[in-house]
């Protein structure tokens, strides 16, 4: 390297560098050098009329003569050497680190003398053990490899990652984690990995993974690149969480819920079908039962249409509670409307003179954003406006609003009404309505629905007496 650039390169250092020949001169420096010199008076400064050992050898400064018997023996002795001296401030100058190697060169020795601020190393080491106690107090698992070095091996390993697999750190250091990997580990997630890695590429995945003892466990991994000072990748640093206590939690919920969803459709299928059968005899009976017995056969009536229903609630509910995100589509809300308003007017045809339902003929044309079951909300409310109510002669109103994003449908009924302090309570799971008969699921089922659909529900007063149940959907 040409001696211009080799100075060019020294003069970019922070530290304090000088070069010492045989006689105690300094024949090289560079600027920190020379700046520090220039600028202070200290003891470790030579004067310039005499050798840089000289000037600490005369002084008064213990440490300064110190330094000078640490940098003499190296000129003394033949053999390779280096060290450090930790100057301690005083009066006379600030706190450094004087450190020294010997160099030999064209049968020449020489002493490169570099000054470090005290302070300034202190504080970097400081910082280093610091971050490192962080690391290790992690409760994940930290590991960072050098893609650089073949097999992309792990370079660190923080305590926590000992923690959780039971592998030494000793053992970590040089090894690629697919150590952890063994027979039940998904390949699939294992490509995901490598794939992103190749293309240095974020990733995270749940992975199954084996301990040192050899028992498995679900690990939470996180993989991402690092970037050196010129923004360029250079490094990994991986994230290992131990999450099998979650993982076994879903697993035990999802075959819960198999399990339940299966009872739940063998025992919604047979009471469906035996409802079926009574409304169907009750429907040949209805108009040979005597007047003296007619309120006691429109209770079983009630009971098992409501029964009948109750099936069909508790499948809806079944559907929205295994679904977190389901997909919304474009829904006839008219169509939806008057097919759950015929299908009340079927259900009670025994009582039919005693139910008028109206404002079904002049609905208008809009598309909702809902699911298939949308039916369901508008089913149980037209459901609730019968059961809930106290009248001989029940009236229910339908009508719907079309606003710029969203429509609003309003079942009204002459029923008992809801008290303010009730009005939100009723959607709350198991709540019933004033000496109800129902399960109090099909308000919650409305609820839940409504609010996945990203509408909203609520009552408002009806007029002389009575609820109006509103329900604001978004247009598709």
């Amino acid at each position: 390297m040409p001696s211009g650039l080799t100075d060019a390169v020294l003069d970019t250092l922070p530290a304090r560098i000088a070069v010492i020949d045989e006689t105690g001169r300094i024949v090289e420096s560079n600027a920190s050098w020379d700046a520090f010199t220039a600028g202070h008076d200290h003891p470790l400064v030579p004067d310039d009329d005499r050798s840089y050992l000289d000037t600490l050898l005369q002084s008064s400064n213990e440490q300064a003569i110190a330094v000078a018997g640490r940098l003499q023996s190296l000129f003394e002795d033949a053999t390779d050497g280096s060290g450090e001296y930790p100057y301690h401030a005083d009066a006379d100058g600030e706190a450094l680190i004087v450190r020294y190697t010997a160099l030999d060169y064209e049968d020449d020795r020489y002493v490169i003398v570099t000054y470090v601020g005290l302070a300034a190393r202190s504080e970097t080491a400081a910082d280093l053990r610091l971050k490192e106690r962080a690391m290790d107090e992690a409760p994940v698992g930290i590991t960072i490899s050098d893609p650089d070095l073949e097999d992309n091996p792990v370079i660190y390993a923080n305590a926590a990652f000992e923690r959780i697999t039971g592998y030494p750190i000793e053992e970590v250091i040089g090894q690629n984690c697919r150590f952890l990997q063994g027979d039940d580990t998904d390949p699939e997630t294992v490509v995901k990995m490598r794939r992103a890695v190749d293309n240095w590429e974020p990733v995270t995945v749940e992975v199954r993974n084996y301990r040192r003892n050899g028992e498995q466990f679900w690990n939470q991994v996180t993989i991402a690149p690092l970037y050196d000072e010129d923004g360029e990748p250079s490094h990994f640093v991986g994230f290992q969480q131990d999450v099998t206590d979650r993982k076994e939690a879903e697993e035990a919920l999802e075959t819960e819920r198999d399990r339940l969803a299966l009872l739940n459709q063998i025992v919604r299928h047979d009471i469906r079908n035996d409802m079926a059968v009574a409304l169907g005899w009750g429907g040949e009976l209805a108009d040979r039962i005597p007047e003296k017995d007619a309120e006691a056969f429109e209770r079983v009536m009630t009971a098992a249409t409501h029964t009948k229903e109750l099936t069909e609630a508790v499948g809806d509910l079944a559907k929205i509670l295994g679904t977190t995100d389901p997909e919304l589509e474009p829904i006839g809300l008219t169509d939806v409307l008057r097919q759950e308003i015929d299908r009340v007017r079927s259900n009670f045809d025994y009582r039919s003179e005693e139910i008028e339902i109206c404002g079904d003929s002049d609905l208008p044309d809009v598309d909702v954003l809902a699911t298939s079951i949308l039916s369901s909300v508008f089913g149980n409310l037209l459901d609730n406006a019968v059961f809930h109510n106290d009248k001989s002669d029940i009236d229910i109103d339908v009508d719907v609003t079309v606003r710029e994003e969203t429509a609003v449908v309003r079942i009204a009924d002459n029923g008992p009404g809801v008290p303010d302090s009730r009005k939100r309570e009723v959607f709350g799971r198991g709540e019933k309505g004033l000496e109800s008969p129902g399960s109090g699921l099909g308000l919650y089922l409305v609820d839940n629905l409504v609010e996945t659909y990203g509408g909203r529900v609520w009552i408002e007063d009806n007029e002389p007496t009575g609820a109006v149940f509103c329900v604001e959907l978004r247009r598709a």
